[in-house]
């Protein structure tokens, strides 16, 4: 009897192995969907005008961004 034990235990061990590998490659997947890409020929710019746009960033951020892209220096967080 204590070998079923064992193999149950097991078998439950694995499940949730299973489970956390599965949970990790669906947080992976989803937070690469989110992140914002620079398409082939979209500048900086462009980028900062489509997040403003679909409601990303706010105005506030928008023109802080806007400023560190015409100064050349990045913005600190």
């Amino acid at each position: 009897m204590d070998m079923m034990n064992a193999m149950g235990l097991w078998g439950l061990l694995l499940l949730i192995v299973l489970l956390a590998g599965v949970s990790v490659a669906v947080f992976v997947g989803v937070k690469a969907a989110r992140t914002p890409t620079v398409s082939e020929g979209e500048g900086a710019r462009e980028l900062l005008e489509r997040r403003l746009a679909s409601g990303e960033i706010s105005p506030e951020e928008y023109y802080e961004l806007d400023s560190a892209l015409r100064s050349g220096s990045p913005r600190s967080r």
